[in-house]
């Protein structure tokens, strides 16, 4: 089920890259996956020859170790490179997603490393870095969701994959960062990713991805005032947010204005019965949900507020479906299709944070109509 629902969500996707073309809608979920595994970059088959037919990952970076001295250099010294040579005892294979020697350099000058050697002193680090690249589970890319792997790294952590275009192939970035550039690489103990950039562990909570976001300003300023950003007391929840240019169609262009239009007198910090609070609290839902693990069908998703989101999956994901009419688009035939739900801007939805993802909305979430404007 979780197959089919990545498959839906990554056609939804694909049809929100080319909007002229809706017809990309009814592609078939086996030609979906067969675009993907046609426009992937270097994929490599296991069409070995015999003596290859029994590579592990760690032989496989022993034989190219001067194409990725680097990290083999950091995988050797912390220890996890003898792991990378046998079976997981834990669990189906591993998955390593293994960073080029230039993904290394780039990472030295934007830290504060003079060099690499400087990085190789920093053990406990290196130590977190190398785990956080090999997933606990062997994962060909046709197992990727839009969303957030289900398997952890060894270190516990989730990963992020998304999709980004390159003229009109379709390619895996993950953790929004980080483009893979080679794939599938087929080892008797798992595969192996090559990515472009390090992954790096998100350091801001989803409260600060917003303050620092300036598309976001309102709804981080919302959070500010009602005093919810400060009582947030359980470490992983999801943020469902506005862009400004969704509150200004509403005449909301400041905070003040928001504050306005719910026709407050007074505002009192972390009171839940305030209606800011009311407001904010509607657009946070309990625990880190990626898009890929809402379920299939209609459910119910309980917020910090009173009320809970409805989120419907299909083909695409629908907010709060049939609350209330939010426009009316008339095709070129005449035909007309009533919009009521809200929908997603997936160009920025998983964002990863420290404390789970932030999804952007096209329309103003509220538990019911805001009163007119005073």
């Amino acid at each position: 089920m979780d197959f089919i629902k990545n498959i839906r969500i990554g056609t939804m996707r694909l049809a929100r890259i080319h909007p002229a073309r809706p017809g990309i809608y009814l592609v078939s979920l086996a030609t979906l996956w067969l675009m993907l595994a046609g426009c992937e970059p270097q994929t490599h088959d296991s069409n070995w020859v015999e003596e290859e037919e029994m590579r592990t990952i760690g032989t496989y970076l022993d034989q190219h170790q001067q194409e990725y001295e680097k990290f083999y250099a950091i995988l050797e010294q912390e220890g996890l490179l003898s792991t990378l040579y046998g079976y997981n005892p834990y669990g189906e294979g591993y998955t390593l997603f293994l960073p080029t020697d230039g993904a290394i350099d780039r990472f030295v000058g934007q830290e504060d490393y003079r060099d690499f050697g400087d990085l190789l002193l920093d053990t406990a680090f290196l130590h977190t870095l190398t785990r956080y690249h090999t997933v606990n589970k062997k994962l060909h890319t046709n197992e990727f969701p839009y969303g957030a792997l289900t398997d952890p790294t060894l270190t516990g952590d989730r990963l992020t994959i998304g999709f980004y275009t390159v003229g009109d192939n379709p390619l895996f970035k993950v953790n929004n960062n980080a483009p893979i550039t080679e794939s599938n690489l087929d080892m008797t103990n798992g595969y192996i990713h090559v990515v472009s950039e390090v992954l790096r562990k998100p350091e801001l909570s989803g409260v600060e991805w917003l303050r620092q976001d300036d598309r976001f300003s309102i709804l981080a300023g919302a959070m500010e005032l009602s005093g919810i950003s400060d009582g947030l007391w359980f470490s992983q929840y999801t943020i469902l947010a506005e862009q400004d240019s969704i509150y200004r169609k509403y005449g909301i262009n400041t905070v003040e204005d928001l504050v306005n239009r719910l026709q407050m007198q007074e505002i009192s910090d972390q009171d839940p019965e305030d209606a800011l609070y009311q407001f904010v609290a509607y657009h946070i839902l309990y625990s880190d949900l990626y898009l890929n693990d809402f379920e299939l069908g209609t459910f119910d998703y309980w917020t910090m507020g009173n009320e809970s989101v409805t989120i419907e999956v299909g083909l695409d994901i629908r907010i709060n479906p049939g609350m209330q009419v939010y426009r009316m688009d008339v095709s070129e035939s005449g035909d007309t299709t009533i919009i009521d739900y809200i929908d997603l801007v997936l160009e920025d939805c998983n964002i990863m944070t420290r404390t789970g993802p932030v999804h952007s909305l096209t329309e103003l979430l509220v538990s019911e109509p805001l009163p007119e404007a005073r």
